[in-house]
């Protein structure tokens, strides 16, 4: 948890440093949230486990934004290592964008996770704890105020606990 603060504050000293060399402010950032589903495949576990997410986001300036996502596990898995469930994952990322057109953004984000695995079995192999997180999407714009966001994040966990492989899907919504 220590390391997750350490590195929510420095996504936070970067952002401040990026929005103050941009034409946007701090003061007017496009602030969004998301709701979407999460199919995570865990290679030590060999688990496939799928989660609902929520994201709140601000974007600080047309190409740098930092978000939050909270998200909780809705199914199980047994493998032959096991039995598994996502409790719930806490994340913080800096956001990059690229507008492709008028409708379309790429996404890449960096960031940090703490990610808890209910383990029925007690067993050595689980994707938890802290990971560093990297990802890239796309997403589409609706209207105004909705997109659609797809994207793929690798979670890499410390302490040698395996990789995680999440896909999402989300619906988003600026305010």
């Amino acid at each position: 948890m220590k390391t997750m603060l350490m590195a929510t504050a420095a996504l936070a000293a970067a952002a401040f440093g990026a929005s103050t060399a941009s034409a946007q402010s701090l003061s007017q950032p496009e602030v969004y949230g998301s709701i979407g589903a999460t199919a995570t495949n865990n290679n030590k576990s060999d688990s496939s486990l799928n989660s609902m997410n929520a994201r709140l986001g601000a974007k600080l300036t047309p190409h740098f934004g930092v978000e939050g996502e909270l998200a909780a596990g809705t199914n199980g898995d047994t493998t032959n290592n096991g039995r598994y469930k996502l409790t719930n994952k806490k994340a913080a990322y800096a956001v990059g964008f690229l507008t492709v057109s008028d409708r379309v953004e790429l996404i890449g984000r960096v960031g940090v996770s703490d990610t808890q695995l209910k383990n029925y079995n007690n067993s050595p192999i689980a994707e938890d704890g802290t990971a560093l997180d990297v990802g890239v999407g796309a997403q589409m714009k609706l209207n105004d105020a909705y997109a659609i966001r797809g994207d793929y994040t690798r979670s890499a966990f410390k302490d040698d606990r395996g990789n995680a492989d999440n896909l999402s899907v989300s619906v988003v919504r600026k305010f």
